[in-house]
């Protein structure tokens, strides 16, 4: 066997064991994750996206409560980390809204005006074809 062809299977097993061994820690490191949320009272998110609050946990069942309260059973594995719902609407936002709303009516208003940005074809001419 040529040393060349050792070399290259020996290089070739080695990126392969790297590559599996950082694949387990990753796997580790998210089941860690999701054992760390599985607590009765916690808010989680599922694979699937869903959120909600872990009021049950029967072996691999566990039950999760959803905004609107109602409850659906998932399997232990299919919930991913702790997290909160994500909601984009919060008291600040609505504090800006209004202060945006109050701006608006104070300035004067041109509505009246019509004004026409220049179209950059103006300068052309029509060709006949």
């Amino acid at each position: 066997m040529p040393p060349e062809l050792i070399i290259l299977t020996v290089a070739m097993i080695g990126l392969f064991w790297l590559m599996s061994r950082g694949a387990k820690k990753a796997q580790k490191a998210q089941a860690a994750k999701r054992e760390e949320a599985l607590v009765v009272g916690n808010n989680v998110v599922t694979q699937a996206g869903f959120f909600g609050r872990i009021v049950d946990i029967d072996g691999d069942a566990v039950t999760l409560e959803s905004p609107s309260g109602d409850e659906t059973v998932w399997m232990r594995t299919a919930i991913v980390a702790q997290m909160d719902i994500p909601l984009g609407h919060t008291d600040e936002d609505t504090d800006d809204v209004e202060e945006f709303v109050a701006n608006a009516e104070s300035e004067p208003s041109d509505a009246g005006e019509h004004v026409t940005d220049p179209s950059p074809f103006d300068d052309e001419k029509p060709t006949d074809k």
